[in-house]
């Protein structure tokens, strides 16, 4: 029986990166898992961000692109991009769902052979994916949250799109979740959980790091501990502001990405950064305070139940515009006050 998107049984799931983008992928995939239990799932992925996903039984297989490969010059990109649609061609699925939305992803995707590949319609993709892919899905709101987003291309499979709290797909194993409960409680148990900087090229979205010592400084005399998170290209900035905040602020261990999901799930609270540690938080039922910057707030905001407190200058924000052209104000003059009273609320 030729397969149609209600009957398919094999769905390749292509989001790439980044690793907050594939982990607000979960739910659907959460949902697709529930709804079609005796499917076979794969997901391409990049070999980075790959580690925050192993191990989960939602997905029966991965595909990893090596983006070293992609940026090692002409033949070395085009030995890992054959190689690549050899392998997933090899498991003759029947649905791909185009998550990610570029054009690299794009081009994957039509490689890669799936005969029925669903995505978006032009205009809420970008870069020319919406050639690569054969069904298109209409968001209802182009800045909803990703979550919500992605959870909209079921629909052309017949399935249910709405957003379930309670299947989040996110997984830990018995001993990750261990050394995290071991680890914080060594640490003292602090309660609030801080990853204050973003990647390189969203630089402009930082709050500024005087403002980051100060509300610190002014949480531990309030008794409230922290820990600092960061990654290998954000230590030296994370380390001079834990070192400047002083006790009972401290740096966060090196750690996995796995080992920074579990032990992120420790704490009581979350502040910082829309980056992938603010979903790693309210994925596990962390409250978060998020400083949202040039986004509309409902593209950043986890969806309820969760508590959060989304923080921005308003007063220099302006409706409708695109995030590029916001001024930088709308995140550097969110007040200290702001966030410490956000984080105090959380904890209330």
């Amino acid at each position: 029986m030729k397969p149609t998107p209600t009957n398919a049984r094999r769905f390749l799931v292509m989001r790439l990166g980044a690793i907050g983008d594939c982990l607000r992928v979960l739910p659907a995939v959460a949902r697709l898992r529930r709804e079609r239990p005796d499917a076979t799932i794969g997901w391409a992925v990049e070999h980075w961000v790959h580690p925050v996903l192993v191990g989960n039984p939602l997905i029966d297989r991965f595909h990893i692109l090596d983006r070293r490969e992609l940026k090692g010059g002409v033949r070395r990109a085009l030995a890992e991009t054959r190689r690549f649609a050899r392998e997933v061609k090899a498991h003759d699925y029947e649905v791909l769902l185009e998550f990610h939305g570029r054009f690299k992803s794009g081009l994957l995707s039509w490689l890669s052979g799936v005969p029925l590949r669903i995505g978006y319609t032009r205009g809420d993709e970008s870069e020319g994916n919406f050639l690569f892919t054969n069904l298109h899905v209409k968001p209802l709101d182009a800045w909803e949250n990703r979550v919500l987003r992605f959870l909209q291309l079921l629909g052309p499979l017949g399935l249910p799109t709405h957003y379930d709290p309670q299947a989040l797909g996110l997984h830990l194993s018995a001993a990750q979740r261990q050394w995290a409960a071991e680890r914080h409680q060594a640490a003292g148990r602090p309660a609030l959980a801080v990853f204050p900087s973003t990647s390189a090229h969203r630089e402009r979205e930082r709050w500024p790091v005087d403002k980051w010592i100060e509300v610190l400084k002014q949480l531990g005399a309030d008794g409230i501990a922290s820990m600092v998170f960061w990654g290998p290209a954000e230590r030296a900035l994370c380390e001079r502001i834990a070192a400047n905040a002083g006790a009972p602020c401290q740096l966060a261990p090196p750690t996995t990405l796995p080992e920074m999901l579990a032990l992120i799930g420790q704490f009581r609270a979350y502040a910082g950064a829309d980056t992938a540690a603010m979903h790693m938080a309210w994925m596990q039922g962390v409250p978060v305070a998020v400083i949202a910057g040039h986004k509309p707030v409902r593209t950043l905001e986890p969806p309820p139940p969760l508590r959060s407190r989304m923080l921005y200058a308003a007063e220099h924000y302006v409706e409708g515009i695109r995030p590029s052209a916001q001024d930088d104000a709308v995140v550097t003059a969110v007040t200290v006050e702001a966030v410490r009273k956000a984080v105090h609320d959380l904890l209330a």
